[in-house]
């Protein structure tokens, strides 16, 4: 997959991506063409990952302190995650395994990769403001 397509498509998230997409094949854009092969391979595996990230989300208990709608978690201990436009995958993977302040540390409870997916699933779905 070209770089420029890569760079897009994690610049945009998985929705945006689709959006833009639909745009340049309207257009007959190069990165229509360049991207529509390759999407079907890397949309089921965001889409795994997301599932993935749901269900630890949901297995971890995390909802009893976060508010993230596609969890249908109300939580008023730690932050909101809708709304919050400075919420980053990197921040995620950070608190989750590191923790601070009333949030604990998982890195000694979760892989690399459950953090992995649990980030990936917290930032692809929060509501944007």
């Amino acid at each position: 997959m070209p770089a420029r397509v890569v760079a897009t498509f994690s610049r945009l998230g998985l929705a945006a991506a689709g959006a833009a997409l639909a745009v340049a094949a309207l257009s007959g854009s190069s990165l229509a063409q360049s991207a529509t092969a390759a999407a079907p391979v890397a949309t089921a595996a965001d889409t795994a990952m997301v599932a993935k990230g749901r269900d630890l989300f949901a297995n971890y208990g995390c909802s009893s302190c976060h508010t993230l709608a596609d969890a249908g978690a109300t939580g008023h201990v730690g932050p909101s995650f809708d709304g919050d436009a400075n919420l980053t995958h990197d921040f995620v993977v950070d608190r989750v395994s590191n923790g601070q302040g009333s949030m604990p540390a998982f890195g000694g409870q979760m892989s690399s990769e459950e953090i992995e997916a649990v980030a990936t699933y917290v930032t692809s779905v929060a509501k944007k403001p």
